[in-house]
């Protein structure tokens, strides 16, 4: 028998029981220079994307609501435009690493600020400079490591890891991967850092997979990416789930990650005519994007312009322990909401009594706001005037169990 546990009007529905695949919609084609290895970020609701091979420095925005692309100003780094990374926290984007095609390596950082279309260089990465390493954000700090460089003793396949916090400009150095990789690829989510697939001098190709969790320094292996292995792919995140397309082997599967299951699903596949290598992603909202990149099987590589949107069969999914408390919908009222008091929950019986903690969460999986309730001082509600309009997530905790939903502030 179904009982209702919690009596709140905003619907949450935990998808993991749900065999949706999502769906995938061709976007306007990149018009920038002809090459691979660009860098993507998105910030303020637009991704940019640009510099490459072949020395390429131009940078496009793309807005997701014209599907129109426009030429932004010219990356000014010297020697970065070749396999640098990206990442974005807050309202500012930011470039490092990279080499100039011919063997020289570089370590600069450069932050991007959407507002006026300019450049600022900041600490240099603190590492030795490199190619083809991976990033990705946790709660406002950017992590850079991998990657590899030569030099006159041979090739170097590099396993070191750095995070960058913006708002003291400073690198610190964090724990080692548990192996050195080049050509891998990394998100996050859930508030940890998860890197894999790649290569390195000893494995031709990897699909192991890593999670990093920030507050205890340490790596942990997760599952395996469940398709053959492969370097060179694309990943992202949309909310609390991270994806994975695209590599060497051209496969046009598509992945899921769930942090909470701890498991990959496979979903639509990719629908381009093939799937790429050195293509790039990253996400807006609740949307993913996903595209270009070459085919270095092929000679003269072919170099593709094709760019899709992504939508998920849902913004997150839920884990094991969801599932055993939420077996039935949960509900919040109103959403999407504007200046109202987010009514969160209401116990309909004692027996159900406890104290339970709400978190409201950003795309990024940072917390914005917590509140703690118990059920005997009535309905918990949670103010939403001061957010800014996007896409949430609330999370709600009871004890050992936990569930999730999305919420949409106008």
């Amino acid at each position: 028998m179904i009982r209702p546990l919690l009596s709140i009007a905003f619907l949450f529905v935990f998808t993991s029981l749900l065999p949706a695949q999502g769906s995938w919609v061709k976007k306007a084609d990149y018009p920038g220079c002809f090459t691979h290895s660009q860098i993507a970020f998105s910030v303020a609701g637009k991704g940019y994307v640009g510099l490459g091979a072949s020395s390429c420095i131009d940078m496009w925005e793309y807005d997701p609501q014209t599907n129109m692309w426009t030429q932004k100003g010219d990356f000014p780094g010297a020697g970065t435009s070749n396999r640098p990374v990206s990442f974005a926290i807050g309202d500012k984007g930011y470039v490092c690493l990279g080499d100039n095609g011919a063997g020289n390596y570089t370590n600069e950082l450069w932050e991007y600020d959407d507002q006026n279309d300019s450049w600022q260089q900041r600490t240099p990465f603190p590492g030795h400079g490199r190619g083809v390493a991976v990033c990705f954000v946790i709660d406002d700090k950017g992590y850079v490591g991998t990657g590899e460089y030569f030099d006159d003793q041979g090739h170097h396949v590099l396993k070191d890891f750095w995070a960058y916090d913006p708002s003291n400009d400073q690198w610190m150095q964090v724990a080692d991967m548990p192996l050195p990789l080049v050509a891998a690829v990394a998100f996050s989510a859930a508030g940890k850092g998860y890197v894999g697939s790649g290569a390195n001098d000893d494995t031709p190709l990897f699909n192991d997979f890593y999670a990093y969790d920030p507050v205890a320094d340490s790596w942990t292996q997760i599952q395996s990416l469940p398709r053959s292995p492969t370097a060179l792919a694309t990943a992202f995140s949309i909310g609390n789930q991270g994806y994975f397309g695209m590599g060497l082997d051209d496969a046009q599967q598509f992945f899921e990650y769930n942090p909470y299951s701890g498991e990959w699903v496979q979903k639509a596949d990719y629908p381009d005519t093939k799937a790429w290598d050195e293509g790039i992603g990253f996400s807006i909202g609740d949307k993913g994007y996903m595209g270009l990149g070459d085919n270095i099987t092929g000679f003269p590589a072919p170099i593709n312009r094709s760019f899709y949107e992504y939508t998920p069969d849902s913004i997150l999914t839920s884990g094991v322990n969801d599932v055993a408390l939420w077996d039935r919908a949960v509900m919040i009222y109103p959403n999407p909401t504007q200046d109202h008091d987010l009514v969160a929950l209401k116990w309909r019986s004692a027996q159900d009594a406890g104290a339970v903690r709400i978190d409201v969460l950003d795309m990024q999986g940072k917390v914005i706001k917590t509140l703690r309730h118990t059920h005997s001082s009535g309905p918990a509600t949670l103010s939403v005037g001061d957010l800014h309009p996007g896409m949430y997530v609330v999370r709600i905790h009871s004890g050992s169990h936990s569930g999730h939903g999305k919420l949409i502030k106008m």
